[in-house]
């Protein structure tokens, strides 16, 4: 249909690769930053319940 004869590019796949990585950065990087800084309270949050227990 396309008439492809050959395997995809070295070049265009790099290509593809930046821009997946580029966009998936912009797309998905403000929500998970927010979500890992939350995490991370949470954790030291438990991790400081726990010391004061066993204490």
């Amino acid at each position: 249909m396309f008439g492809r004869s050959r395997f995809l590019s070295l070049p265009m796949v790099i290509g593809a690769v930046i821009i997946g990585v580029v966009s998936g950065k912009a797309i998905f990087g403000p929500p998970l930053d927010e979500y890992w800084k939350k995490k991370l309270k949470e954790e030291a949050a438990a991790a400081k319940e726990t010391d004061e227990r066993s204490s």
